[in-house]
């Protein structure tokens, strides 16, 4: 192979790996297509694991693929999680005029449960309205998975237990809790019968002593 050749084959490759680079944070999301925008939602971080710093990811774009680089506080997400539903989490940019992706958007969070999310966005984009709700699952992004499957060398309790192990407890340290409270109040009622006990006895000694 001459020179020329291999270095047209070098930057082929290049070239290749940086399109399949640029596209892999979309490559376990969902894309919606709501009047002229489309949405791509997913976790900032795939895998996902519980008890890790993550994020909501939503990329923004028109309908001809070109980037919305304008997106104000117009726009909320919640998540959700079973019948739990956070807070409205913020929404911000994570690119510039000389880092990241035109049109990536976040919104930070640390799911603490495994399990499947919901992430529920309301608001405007531009002039298009939204109130779209989007489900992690096997066609979509990533279920969040326990931390556990990838911790080493030592699988800690995860927070789901630690959490169900406080529950089993805490009827038991009330009712120790309670326990002690009522010896303590007994303690000072004998102490309290004792010293009167004492001064009656002084005050019947005095009444005897001779005058």
């Amino acid at each position: 192979m001459s020179r020329n050749m291999w270095v047209w084959y070098v930057a082929m490759i290049g070239g290749a790996g940086l399109l399949l680079s640029d596209a892999s944070p979309a490559l376990a999301h969902e894309h919606r297509t709501v009047g002229s925008v489309v949405m791509t939602v997913g976790w900032g971080d795939e895998p996902t694991y519980t008890g890790f710093k993550n994020s909501v990811q939503l990329i923004l774009a028109d309908k001809a693929g070109k980037p919305i680089t304008d997106l104000t506080d117009t726009l909320k997400v919640e998540a959700r999680f079973g019948s739990q539903t956070s807070g409205p989490l913020d929404i911000e940019r994570v690119f510039g005029r000389t880092y990241g992706r035109p049109g990536d958007y976040r919104a930070q969070i640390v799911p603490t449960r495994p399990g499947t999310y919901s992430f529920h966005f309301t608001g405007t984009v531009g002039k298009q309205k939204i109130d779209e709700t989007f489900t992690s699952s096997d066609k979509t992004f990533d279920n969040v998975q326990d931390a556990a499957a990838i911790e080493f060398p030592v699988k800690d309790p995860s927070i789901a237990d630690l959490s169900g192990r406080l529950e089993r407890i805490g009827p038991r340290v009330d009712a120790a809790g309670a326990a002690a409270a009522r010896a303590n109040t007994t303690g000072t009622i004998g102490v309290a019968a004792g010293v009167l006990g004492i001064v009656i006895g002084l005050g019947a000694a005095r009444r005897r002593r001779p005058g």
